[in-house]
C-alpha cells in the first residue's frame, strides 16, 4: 500500500519496507502524483496536465514531457523498478493516467469521508474525530500554485463546515464552553463568519452572560466591516443582539432558532424527513412565542423542503397557514412569495412561479439582502428558461450570479451557476457550459449536498455528450444515479434520464428500462420538469431507433 499525505505538505510512504525516494529526480514528477492525489478518482486525461504542468508548451513538448515525468514518477515510487516493468502505483489506461485502485491512499480522502459522514449524521464525536483528520493545510509548499488553490479552497470550506457544525451541535447538547471553543476556531481562519459569531453571542446568552453576548455582537460588526466595508450583521444576528439588550435569551426562543440552524445542516445533507420534524418543532416554538415574523420566515423554509420532498399541496397548507402579519419585514413578505413561487415550479406553473419570484423581487428594494435577491433572480431565469423565453433567462441569471458569490453560501452559488450553465447549453455554447457545471459541482460537494451534486453530475453527463465525450459522459451519470438512490424521486429521476441518454446509442434497450424506472421516480417526486426531462428522452429514443 502506497500512502499520500498531503495536509501538511506531500510525503509519501509505503507499507512494504521499500520506501520511495527522498529526492525526486523532477519536481514536475512530484507534481504529477499530487495532481492524481487530489483529482476525482485519482485520474486524469493527459490533456489536464498537459495544461497544469506545462500551460505555454506546445503540443509535442508538452506530450514528450508527460511520458519523462510518468517515467520519473514511477521510478521515484518504485525504485526497484526494472525496466518495462509494470508499475504497482501509477498506471496508464489509453489517454488516462491514474493511482491505481486499492493500492493507494490519501490522507484528503479520509478527511473528506469522515467529514461528509459527519455532517450527514450531525453527530457530535463523528464530527470532533472529522475535525482532527484534518491535520494541516493542503500542501503548503504549494501554496501559490493555480492547480492546488481550488481544492486548497474546496477542503478549507469543508473543514470550517465540520467546525461550526461541531459548535452548533455542542450548543444544542447545551454544551455551551465547548461551543464556544469551536466558533473561536473557526473565527481563527475566517473571522468575519457571521455564523459562528451567532454560535458565541447564543452561548453566551445561554449562560446568563449578557455583556458577552453583547460584545461578541459588536467584535462581529467590526468583522464584517473590515472585510466588506459597510457590511452589517443580518436580521438573525441582530435579533439575538436585541434580546441581549433587552433581557436574558428565552431559551425557548433559542431553542427554536437552534432547530432551525439544524434543520438547515439536515436539509444540506439530504436527511429531509428530519429537517421537516425539526422545522415543525420550531414552527410550533415560534406560534407559542408569537413570532410572527420567525413564524413565517420558519414556514417559507418548511414549505420549499416539502415542496420539493413531498407533494405541493402539502407545502402549500402549511404556506398558507403562516401569511406575513400586516408589519412584516421586507425580507419577511419576499421570502414568503418566493416560497409560493417554489410550489409554483413544481407544479410546473411556471408563468405563475415568474411572476411570484418577480414580485418576491419587487418586495426587496433596492437594499435587498443579498441571498434572497440572488435567489430571486435565479429563479425568474429558470422560469423563463422553462417557458422557452431563453432570451429572457440571460439577464436574471446574470444579475444573481454577483449576489450569490457576496452571499459566502456556496450551494446558492452553486444554483446560479447550474442555471447560467443551461442558459449555455441552450445556447449552444458546451465547453462555456462545461465550466459553469463543473464550478457548480464542485460547490455543490463543497456544501455537502448529496442531490445537488447528484444533479450537477447527471446535467454535466448531458453536456460531455453533447461534445462527443461518451466515457466522460458515463462515468458522470453512474456517478449521479449512484449517489442519487438513496433518496430516489425527482433527483433519481434525473440521474437515470442521463444515464438512459447515455446508453441510448449503445444499448437502446437498456435505455428503456432506464427510463421507466426514471418516469415512476419522476411521478413520485412531483416534479413537472423531471416528467417533461423523462419524455423528452423516449422521444429522442424512438427518433433514433425508429
Amino acid at each position: 500500500m502506497l500512502r499520500i499525505q498531503l495536509l501538511g505538505g506531500f510525503r509519501a510512504e509505503r507499507t512494504d519496507g521499500v520506501q520511495p525516494a527522498e529526492r525526486w529526480p523532477r519536481p514536475s514528477a512530484r507534481t504529477l502524483v499530487k495532481l492524481l492525489a487530489l483529482a476525482p478518482g485519482h485520474q486524469l486525461h493527459r490533456e489536464h496536465i498537459m495544461a497544469a504542468c506545462w500551460p505555454h508548451a506546445e503540443l509535442p513538448a508538452a506530450q514528450r514531457n508527460v511520458r519523462v515525468v510518468v517515467h520519473a514518477a514511477r521510478h521515484a515510487l518504485e525504485p526497484e523498478l526494472t525496466p518495462r516493468s509494470a508499475s504497482s502505483y501509477l498506471v496508464t489506461d489509453g489517454a488516462l493516467l491514474r493511482l491505481a485502485p486499492g493500492a493507494v491512499q490519501v490522507d484528503t480522502d479520509r478527511a473528506q469521508t469522515l467529514a461528509e459522514s459527519a455532517l450527514s449524521d450531525g453527530d457530535t464525536p463523528q464530527l470532533a474525530a472529522a475535525l482532527a483528520a484534518f491535520t494541516g493545510e493542503l500542501l503548503p509548499e504549494d501554496r501559490y500554485a493555480p492547480w492546488a488553490e481550488p481544492h486548497r479552497t474546496r477542503l478549507a470550506e469543508l473543514r470550517d463546515r465540520v467546525v461550526l457544525a461541531l459548535a452548533e451541535a455542542q450548543l444544542a447538547a447545551g454544551e455551551a464552553q465547548e461551543a464556544c471553543a469551536s466558533a473561536r476556531l473557526l473565527l481563527e481562519s475566517a473571522p468575519a463568519d457571521e455564523r459562528a459569531h451567532r454560535v458565541l453571542i447564543r452561548a453566551w446568552l445561554r449562560q446568563g452572560m449578557r455583556r458577552a453576548a453583547i460584545r461578541q455582537y459588536e467584535l462581529c460588526a467590526q468583522a464584517l466591516d473590515a472585510a466588506d466595508p459597510g457590511a452589517r450583521p443580518g436580521p438573525e444576528t441582530a435579533a439575538l443582539h436585541r434580546a441581549a439588550l433587552d433581557r436574558p435569551a428565552e431559551p425557548e426562543a433559542d431553542a427554536a432558532r437552534v432547530r432551525v440552524a439544524l434543520a438547515r445542516t439536515l436539509e444540506r445533507s439530504g436527511r429531509y424527513a428530519e429537517a421537516i420534524r425539526v422545522l415543525r418543532e420550531a414552527l410550533t416554538a415560534y406560534e407559542l412565542q408569537h413570532s410572527a415574523d420567525a413564524r413565517t420566515l420558519t414556514a417559507t423554509r418548511l414549505a420549499e423542503i416539502l415542496a420539493h420532498t413531498a407533494t405541493p399541496r402539502e407545502a402549500r397548507t402549511v404556506l398558507d397557514a403562516h401569511p406575513p402579519g400586516p408589519d412584516a419585514a421586507a425580507d419577511v413578505r419576499a421570502a414568503h412569495r418566493m416560497a409560493e413561487s417554489m410550489i409554483l415550479f413544481h407544479e410546473g406553473r411556471y408563468e405563475a412561479g415568474l411572476a411570484a419570484a418577480r414580485g418576491a423581487h419587487v418586495v426587496l428594494g433596492p437594499d435587498a439582502d443579498g441571498t434572497l435577491l440572488a435567489r430571486c433572480l435565479a429563479q425568474q431565469a429558470i422560469c423563463h428558461g422553462l417557458l422557452g423565453c431563453h432570451e429572457d433567462a440571460i439577464e436574471p441569471a446574470e444579475q444573481a450570479l454577483a449576489p450569490a458569490e457576496e452571499s459566502g453560501d456556496p450551494a446558492l452559488l452553486a444554483t446560479v451557476l447550474s442555471v447560467l450553465r443551461e442558459n449555455a447549453r441552450r445556447a449552444g455554447l458546451h465547453r462555456k457550459a462545461l465550466g459553469h457545471g463543473r464550478r457548480a459541482l464542485t460547490l455543490a460537494e463543497q456544501a455537502g449536498r448529496p442531490t445537488a451534486t447528484a444533479f450537477e453530475r447527471a446535467n454535466l453527463a448531458e453536456i460531455h455528450l453533447l461534445l462527443g465525450e461518451a466515457d466522460e459522459a458515463e462515468q458522470l451519470a453512474d456517478a449521479a444515479v449512484g449517489l442519487a438512490e438513496p433518496f430516489g424521486g425527482t433527483v433519481l429521476a434525473f440521474a437515470l434520464t442521463a444515464l438512459a441518454r447515455v446508453r441510448t446509442a449503445v444499448d437502446p434497450d437498456r435505455a428503456r428500462a432506464l427510463l421507466d424506472r426514471a418516469e415512476r421516480c419522476a411521478a413520485d417526486g412531483g416534479h413537472q420538469q423531471a416528467v417533461d426531462e423523462v419524455r423528452a428522452a423516449r422521444a429522442e429514443l424512438a427518433a433514433r431507433t425508429g
